[in-house]
């Protein structure tokens, strides 16, 4: 037990920050626009018929089929989650627990989305992080090496990635999916943003799994996110998840908003949009390095320390997320792509931020 809790105090908690009167909230990749008072109405509404003396039904049959229809896949091949997080828990148990010999292994790009590397301490398991090129894309020799000399019991690529913002070729994806003997899982939480599915692929390559979320696309809050694999492989990883992990309330109004999608994916489109001019102001910014996005949030470096501008910024009401650290990322910021009005106020605030620091 001692000796357990000791291996977990290299960890740090989940980074948040409380939430302040009048601050811009670009710091956690939520979408910058919420329902419409017809569609809370709708939520109310199934919420109402709920029976919450009740457990939730464990299966999730409706809601299982309303995400099959929308990714048109089929209901046996979606695992459902309390958010994307659990399902990598899901699967560090299962697979990590099929390994004979030594400590299971799990592969992933870095940088990328650090609860791949805690997840996987937290389960007992060795994270191997192979690092991307500069451009923040895959080098495929680099992978397969390390593939080939790890073994890893899983391997997780986000794609579009977080917090670089730049999806990962198919064609590489699925190369590297082949040649991995166990499971091979893209995480797609921000496909809806742009970029190319893998859905399509899971069916011919053994082992590869696609994991999504509605956390991005404007139903942060209900916490849900599915897994899309082979029939079997979802039946046998379904044994490991925990009873009643959806709620009533969560299933319940996730079918409601797919029931009815067009509104939000308006705002996804709309996010995009806005994305884009995002970018294109923070291009006029010279000592600014932007990087593209296929996501809902732009990766900039800064000239100085990133640390320093993050202060300045939250000084003027603006919540990003430093994600700086020695290397690709060093001097670097994540920005989530917020309102028209979130998004000006950012852009001036950080060019008030960079006037400043030039000026101490």
């Amino acid at each position: 037990m001692r000796e357990g809790i000791t291996q977990l105090g290299a960890l740090r908690p989940f980074d948040y920050a409380a939430a302040g009167a009048g601050l811009a909230r670009l710091d956690c990749n939520e979408l910058a626009l919420g329902p419409t008072s017809q569609e809370m109405d709708g939520f109310a509404q199934a919420i109402r018929e709920l029976s919450l003396q009740r457990y939730p039904d464990m299966s999730s049959q409706p809601l299982r089929e309303a995400l099959a229809k929308r990714w048109q896949v089929e209901p046996d091949e979606i695992l459902l989650g309390n958010g994307s997080v659990e399902i990598l828990g899901l699967l560090m148990t299962a697979f990590g627990a099929s390994t004979r010999a030594g400590t299971a292994q799990v592969l992933f790009p870095a940088p990328s989305f650090p609860y791949y590397e805690v997840v996987a301490r937290t389960h007992g398991l060795m994270p191997v992080a192979v690092p991307l090129d500069q451009n923040f894309q895959l080098d495929e020799s680099r992978f397969l090496a390390a593939m080939t000399r790890t073994r890893p019991a899983l391997a997780l690529f986000a794609s579009p990635n977080n917090p670089t913002g730049n999806r990962f070729d198919p064609a590489i994806l699925e190369r590297l999916a082949q040649q991995m003997a166990a499971a091979f899982v893209v995480d797609e939480a921000y496909a809806d943003f742009g970029g190319e599915t893998m859905l399509g692929r899971v069916a011919s390559i053994p082992g590869l799994f696609v994991l999504r979320s509605l956390s991005k696309i404007g139903l942060a809050g209900l916490r849900l996110g599915a897994l899309i694999g082979a029939r079997d492989a979802i039946a046998e990883l379904d044994k490991v998840r925990l009873p009643w992990n959806i709620s009533s309330l969560t299933a319940a109004v996730a079918c409601a908003a797919l029931g009815n999608a067009k509104p939000m994916d308006e705002r996804v489109r709309e996010v995009v949009r806005l994305r884009r001019a995002f970018e294109s102001a923070l291009h006029e910014i010279r000592e600014l390095t932007v990087y593209p996005s296929d996501a809902n949030f732009v990766l900039v470096r800064v000239p100085t320390d990133a640390g320093r501008i993050f202060r300045r910024l939250l000084g003027e009401g603006v919540l990003v997320k430093d994600v700086s650290q020695p290397g690709l990322l060093e001097r670097c910021l994540r920005i989530s792509v917020g309102t028209f009005a979130e998004n000006a106020r950012c852009v001036q605030a950080l060019r008030t931020a960079l006037e400043s620091d030039q000026a101490s």
